[in-house]
């Protein structure tokens, strides 16, 4: 019976959670979440840097630049991250409804 035991949490130890934390890694959910929150991410760093650059050139530039080029101009890009990322914070994962 005690053997039984230990090889039970061993393999629970070296696979157990392994699987059950890929398990929670790969469900669509959670890749579809993040690959999101990824774009938004890149989106919100995008239009940041845009903005910093032209205001840097600026300062040294006769030409004065605006932002009226960028794509993501009339784009509120850092509420769809702060949205997104709330939204992934409350995210379900059917694996994880499955532990008691």
């Amino acid at each position: 019976m005690n053997a039984s035991l230990v090889a039970d949490r061993t393999w629970m130890r070296n696979f157990g959670v392994v699987n059950f934390a890929n398990a929670v890694l790969d469900a669509p959910e959670n890749t579809d979440a993040v690959a999101e929150v990824v774009c938004r991410a890149r989106e919100a760093g995008y239009k940041v840097g845009y903005v910093e650059c032209f205001t840097h050139v600026n300062v040294v530039s006769p030409k004065k630049f605006t932002n009226e080029r960028c794509a993501l101009r009339e784009v509120n890009t850092e509420a769809a991250l702060k949205a997104l990322t709330d939204a992934y914070d409350g995210l379900i994962i059917p694996t994880l409804a499955q532990i008691e």
